[in-house]
């Protein structure tokens, strides 16, 4: 990666895409706005931008916007932090000026908004990735990259009618341990196996001193209450086919949580998942168990704009305090030229 920690003259960048994310031109009179990606929402991003009227056509039902960073180091070149669809602008007069105030949302409402007309069943033996790329496909999105699975349903899935598309393939991915379906900082729908935070590479440093690229305040807010030490994930069974029983246990000696440090079992139980196999049924018990955990304690912190995703990990060694590495939850952007990200991380 690129030295990021250098003195930096930033700006902000946004270019107008047609519905296949395809550039048109510089999106221009750009005086405000921010967006927000959080991995604990469903449509993960959404946003604002505050635009003059200077003659340039949009269209607000297909334009989308992408929208890009340069942090002004010699050798690093911009990236796009999100691409986004536009809402219906509000108008304002300032000063016998023209102003649209424009609401931003992520990618995922095209799948969101989308819903089946009848109901919608999958069989048993249906490779899962592939029905996940019809169901994007009957969208009209073209953009995504796949790790590809031969993961098939055990049993068959069905859905009510009007049941959002976005529902379905979360529901399809999550049956074969994947992450939920999410968009990148491009535009590109994202369809991934899911990986165990312990197992998962740094994908940003965060270390005190005369080039930190963070603020040197930030917060820990630590929940204790009730935190599981056993998870249990049981799938739906039927009349030809078993119940599948994942199950994950805290056991470590080093962990205060832990069933030997308890003393007792705290469980946290999911019943009717779809699952594929042991196998996955025990990974999402690990990952349920994990993500339980996890609320343990979380971080709030300011720092430059780096390329970082939700989900990704990062190490930070703030001054006076010991080094922790945390999965980044939330971003906050402020499109202001020496803006901070507002982030919001989970500390493992």
């Amino acid at each position: 990666m690129a030295d990021l920690h250098g003195p930096r003259a930033p700006r902000w960048r946004y270019t107008l895409l047609n519905r296949d994310d395809q550039p048109l031109r510089k999106l221009i009179g750009v005086t405000g706005g921010g967006v927000d990606v959080d991995a604990t929402t469903r449509l993960r991003a959404a946003g604002n931008l505050t635009i003059e009227e200077m003659g340039q056509e949009i269209d607000w039902l297909s334009h989308r916007v992408r929208i890009s960073y340069d942090p002004g180091i010699p050798g690093v070149s911009e990236w796009p932090v999100a691409t986004m669809l536009l809402s219906s602008p509000k108008e304002s007069y300032r000063g016998k000026r023209l102003v649209y105030d424009v609401g931003l949302l992520g990618k995922l409402a095209i799948i969101d908004e989308t819903s089946v007309k009848g109901t919608y069943s999958v069989p048993a033996g249906a490779v899962v990735i592939d029905r996940v790329l019809e169901l994007i496909n009957d969208c009209g999105e073209r953009r995504y990259s796949v790790s590809p699975s031969t993961a098939v349903t055990r049993s068959a899935m069905v859905w009510k009618p009007g049941t959002s598309y976005l529902t379905i393939i979360n529901d399809l991915l999550s049956s074969i341990g994947y992450w939920s379906l999410w968009c990148d900082g491009a535009g590109v729908f994202r369809i991934e196996p899911y990986v165990d935070p312990g197992d998962r590479l740094s994908a940003f440093d965060f270390a005190a001193g005369a080039r930190a690229v963070h603020s040197p305040d930030w917060d820990r807010d630590q929940d204790l209450s009730s935190i599981p030490n056993i998870a249990i994930v049981v799938s739906q069974g039927d009349g030809e086919q078993p119940a599948i029983v994942g199950t994950a246990w805290n056991l470590d000696p080093r962990d205060p949580f832990s069933i030997p440090n308890r003393g007792r079992e705290i469980p946290v139980i999911d019943e009717g998942a779809e699952v594929d196999s042991q196998a996955t049924a025990d990974l999402l018990a690990a990952r349920l168990l994990r993500d339980a955990r996890s609320a343990v304690a979380h971080l709030s912190v300011q720092h430059f704009v780096v390329p970082l995703n939700p989900n990704d990990v990062v190490s930070f060694a703030p001054s006076g305090a010991a080094a922790r590495r945390a999965s980044v939850q939330a971003m906050r952007y402020t499109f202001t030229f020496n803006g901070w990200v507002e982030a919001e991380w989970r500390e493992l």
